[in-house]
């Protein structure tokens, strides 16, 4: 298991299980309710987000049919909405579906600001890589590979430069290093990224191959097209559903290219993602059809 499932919080225990707690650590708030589909869908991934990082901040739920007073209090108008408390006080916060990533750069952002720990070097520069500060966390990697060119610090520069979108620099890096820092799996990953995402331009705009496929759904090349579009959205959950359908209508199309592109996919999520798992478990089933 990679979660913990998430504490119902109540008003009777909202002060020593948020207000209290956020004096130790980040608390965050999912306020939801049993009829809210995008509540629904927003849960797990504050949960696997949270687990990530279960040593600074921990994710509870507040359900607003049952608890209404907090929600008045804190003027909630929709939902979902997420609230970050810290030292007693709600810091941040947002409302409606967010997709994983931008939960990641939430995340990121909180702990960045308001961790109770003392947060080493390493987790420094995971944090400017979640807000996007791709080029600060590139000259923090560079400087900190001279003492110790570990096969980590190279994944963190390469994931540097490809939010850089340095592609050549990536290629020259990739290049220097010996067969054993590529066999690494946090190096593999980031070469990953780098294979996926340097061939992920498209000539024709969404609307424009959305209509290809309408007219010929069974136009291959429209479809690794709007993969590509969706990948660069990280929208991961319908550019698997697509690669996969691919595979499924021609799994020998151009050498297999809908299965390499899956496998840079996963690889790229991490196996503990679970968008990962579900999708390898797609594929593998497919295959032994």
């Amino acid at each position: 298991m990679t979660t913990e499932t998430i504490k119902d919080v109540s008003e009777g225990t909202f002060v020593s299980d948020v207000i209290e707690k956020s004096k130790e650590k980040i608390m965050i708030v999912d306020f939801w309710a049993p009829w809210c589909g995008p509540c629904k869908a927003l849960t797990p991934i504050l949960e696997r987000q949270a687990f990530k990082r279960k040593e600074l901040l921990e994710v509870v739920k507040v359900n607003i049919d049952e608890n209404q007073a907090i929600a008045s209090q804190l003027r909630i108008q929709s939902i979902p909405a997420v609230f970050a408390f810290s030292d007693g006080q709600p810091v941040d916060g947002f409302m409606g579906s967010k997709s994983e990533p931008e939960v990641e750069k939430f995340f990121g952002a909180l702990v960045s600001k308001f961790s109770k720990k003392i947060v080493s070097g390493l987790e420094e520069i995971s944090n400017l890589l979640l807000e996007d500060r791709f080029e600060d966390a590139k000259i923090a990697l560079e400087e900190l590979i001279v003492s110790n060119p570990s096969p980590e610090n190279y994944s963190l520069l390469i994931k540097s430069l490809i939010g850089l979108k340095d592609f050549d620099e990536v290629g020259r890096i990739i290049a220097s290093l010996s067969p054993k820092v590529l066999k690494d799996n946090m190096v593999q990953a980031a070469v990953s990224s780098y294979e996926l995402l340097k061939n992920s331009n498209v000539e024709n705009s969404k609307s424009e191959i959305l209509d290809k496929i309408k007219d010929n759904p069974a136009d291959l090349d429209a479809k690794m097209s709007y993969s590509k579009l969706l990948l660069k959205e990280n929208n991961f959950s319908e550019c698997i559903d697509v690669l996969l359908g691919i595979f499924k209508e021609d799994r020998e199309w151009k050498e297999g290219l809908a299965k390499k592109q899956l496998l840079s996919i996963f690889n790229h999520l991490g196996t503990d993602d679970e968008l990962s798992k579900k999708g390898r478990r797609a594929l593998t089933s497919l295959i032994f059809v």
